[in-house]
Formats: C-alpha cells, structure tokens, sequence
C-alpha cells in the first residue's frame, strides 16, 4: 500500500511537471496566406503547438470575392455582370522537424469545407429579378495533406511556403432563372492539389 501511495505520487509529480514544461514551450502563430492572385484568395490560419513538436491548426480558407461588368454600346444588347465570392473552413494537425536554426519542415493532414457562389445577371427590365440571373452554388469538402518548410526571419516572424495534396469532392448545383427546366446538379470527386500555385504565408509568432 505505501509503495502504491508513493508510485501514485511520482506519477501525479511527473504529470504535472510535464503539463508545465509543455505550457511554457508552447508556440503561438499567426498565418496570413496567398493563395491565388487572380481573384485574389487568402486564408487567415491560427496554429499552437500543443506538444513538442505537434501543432494544432484551425483557419478560414478560400476567402474571395470579385465583381466584373460588361457594359454594351449598343441600344439592343444589356448589361452583364458578374459576381462571385467563397469561403470555407479548415482544421488540422501538424507535425514539425527543425533542420537548421532557421529552417523547419511541417507536415499534417487537415480537412476542409468551401462554399462558393457565381451569379451571372442580365439586366435586362423585361424580366422580374430572380429570372434575370443564373446562379452557380459549390459545397466542397477537401482532404489535403499540407507539406511545406518555415524560414524564421527573427524570433517573431516567419515565412512558410507549402503545398496541398488532397482528395477534393465537390456538389454543385446550377440555377437558370429563365429557364428552370435547365437546373441541375453535379458531382465530382478527384486528387490533386488544392491550388495552382505555392502557397506562401507570412507568419507572426509569439
């Protein structure tokens, strides 16, 4: 029995020492990433290191919008715009490997989920609202895999560049506001990547 209450004591000593250890250790970052230029398309990502090595990450994703119109210069033809916007959320964990003093490797699984919406409208006063527009609706849910390396530029900032491969399925549905009988729906699941190019983020940690 007093061995038990003293290996009961140890065991409680080392937890604690372990949970103090790892909180005055633990990393804060803040991410702010490009993830296309045209629209433009950014993610606002926070990270904290949870263990030694092991990163907790949550963000919102895909944040975009852009708005175009086609003014015509004839008395028979209407104006045409274009609006279109999206964003998502995402989680994940992520694993960490110092190379240098400067330089780490990160790598973690993470899932995600986007909505995007298109509307094309034709301003056209002969028809009512809702049938002068066709609007386009995306729910996406992704599943990327992050492999990337952080570059510390001093203590509290940094520089990352990573890519995403993942597995991508999307449900989309198209509405025809003149036409309803031409409304449908689609799906579509496949492997890539998440985006054409690098993402680069800048990073402020404290």
């Amino acid at each position: 029995m007093k061995k038990l209450i003293i290996l009961l004591f140890i065991s409680t000593y080392s937890l604690s020492s372990f949970g103090q250890d790892s909180v005055k250790t633990r990393n804060n970052e803040f991410y702010l990433t490009i993830a296309n230029f045209s629209p433009v398309n950014v993610h606002l990502k926070y990270k904290r290191q949870i263990v030694n090595k092991i990163y907790f990450k949550v963000g919102l994703v895909n944040l975009s919008a852009s708005s175009n119109k086609l003014e015509w210069q004839t008395s028979t033809s209407f104006p045409i715009s274009k609006l279109s916007y999206s964003g998502g959320i995402e989680a994940g964990i992520e694993f960490r490997k110092q190379l240098t003093k400067r330089f780490s490797l990160f790598h973690g699984p993470n899932l995600s989920f986007t909505y995007r919406e298109t509307i094309f409208k034709i301003s056209d006063p002969s028809l009512n609202t809702k049938q002068q527009k066709n609007i386009t609706q995306s729910y996406s849910g992704v599943l990327p895999y992050s492999l990337g390396i952080l570059f510390n530029l001093n203590a509290n900032m940094l520089v990352a560049a990573e890519i995403n491969p993942n597995i991508y399925y999307s449900y989309e549905v198209y509405k025809n506001g003149r036409s309803p009988q031409a409304n449908n729906t689609s799906n579509n699941i496949s492997i890539g990547f998440d985006n054409k190019i690098v993402l680069l983020s800048f990073v402020y940690r404290i």
